[in-house]
């Protein structure tokens, strides 16, 4: 099973790379495949590559069910 937490673009770096972050955790990754984002985007990452490019609320929703079964975990 392959989970997707959306991850929101920081920086586009030279050569083909991003800077993506959530919860204040960073990671760098490839815009190989998607090599048209930008700053602000909210993406999916696979395999330290850009995915998916998702909409802002899409991104939040999914952050939200994660939170909702987090909590419902620690029931």
């Amino acid at each position: 099973m392959c989970v997707a937490i959306p991850y929101q673009v920081v920086e586009v770096k030279e050569n083909s790379w991003a800077e993506i972050e959530i919860a204040g955790v960073r990671h760098k990754v490839s815009l190989a495949l998607v090599p048209d984002v930008k700053a602000g985007d909210w993406v999916l990452v696979n395999l330290g590559t850009i995915t998916t490019r998702i909409d802002e609320n899409e991104a939040k929703e999914i952050i939200n069910l994660y939170k909702e079964i987090a909590e419902a975990a620690t029931l």
